[in-house]
């Protein structure tokens, strides 16, 4: 049975989400989940999540902070909107992914995907830079700006399902890319966006997956001279992925109602390391 919760920014959408898993780590099938401001979160309810985070590093490998999960998608870091502010972004990601291929970096991340996304030819593609030339144009359409993830070089002999032309393009069985195709509209001078996962663990992933996406949002809009619409999330199965879930849920629901904007572009120079996981209020004392 397919469920559907709405939340008016990225911490009440959370909170709604994870409440229908039951403090179990069982999950939930084909989950929508519509973010009606994705440009704001609740910092009481990011607060509560970076400290379990916090506790289950020394007893869970890969745990990651919000921050970092966010940076998969849209790294703020290589952001400062102004003149030739785009270009300037799509450079640093490929320069960053250049640097991690040198290091083992696996499959890549979502923002390399969408800024030099690989084909069968060999060449890359950047998908943002031609949604963002159609959004700027004179004639602006409501829905030609779509952006795949997945990739022939993520299938393996398991692969039964496509989304694109080439049966090869299906998810890895474990590991890959979770996020497949992010599908964007442009209605009333607002840019809304469908985010399809395949997978989505709550309690390590998905806060900082919509952080991420708000401020990829905001990116494009921001460059195109739109405004920021809303956003939906549509997983095929979402679950806790890691312990204590109950505890969680608790924790959350307590302190849910300090509403911030989220962070959008590069932090000034000078700030702290200990600024780089949670913004101030949120930061445990």
């Amino acid at each position: 049975m397919a469920t559907f919760v709405t939340g008016a920014d990225i911490g009440d959408a959370w909170l709604q989400a994870f409440s229908t898993m039951g403090g179990s780590d069982k999950g939930v099938v084909n989950l929508s989940v519509e973010i009606q401001n994705p440009l704001i979160e609740d910092l009481g309810v990011r607060g509560a999540i970076e400290r379990h985070l916090s506790a289950l590093r020394s007893a869970e490998n890969r745990v990651q902070s919000i921050h970092t999960v966010a940076n998969t998608i849209f790294p703020i870091a290589q952001y400062r909107p102004g003149k030739g502010a785009a270009d300037r972004y799509f450079a640093n990601v490929i320069e960053g992914a250049a640097v991690r291929r040198g290091a083992s970096a696996g499959w890549g991340t979502y923002a390399e995907r969408l800024v030099a996304y690989p084909s069968w030819d060999g060449k890359t593609t950047n998908q943002l830079g031609k949604i963002l030339e159609r959004l700027r144009g004179v004639r602006h359409w409501h829905d030609i700006y779509e952006a795949p993830i997945e990739t022939a070089d993520d299938a393996d002999s398991t692969a039964t399902a496509i989304l694109h032309s080439d049966v090869r393009m299906d998810s890895r069985r474990r590991g890959g890319p979770c996020l497949a195709h992010l599908s964007f509209t442009l209605a009333d001078g607002k840019l809304s966006l469908v985010a399809l996962y395949r997978h989505h663990t709550y309690i390590d992933r998905a806060y900082g997956n919509f952080v991420g996406l708000g401020r990829l949002m905001n990116f494009l809009a921001t460059e195109a001279a739109l405004e920021v619409g809303n956003l939906l999330v549509v997983t095929g199965h979402a679950n806790a992925g890691l312990s204590g879930a109950a505890t969680l849920l608790t924790s959350a629901s307590a302190e849910q109602g300090t509403t911030s904007p989220i962070e959008l572009t590069a932090r000034p120079l000078g700030v702290g390391w200990q600024d780089l996981e949670l913004p101030r209020a949120a930061r445990v004392a």
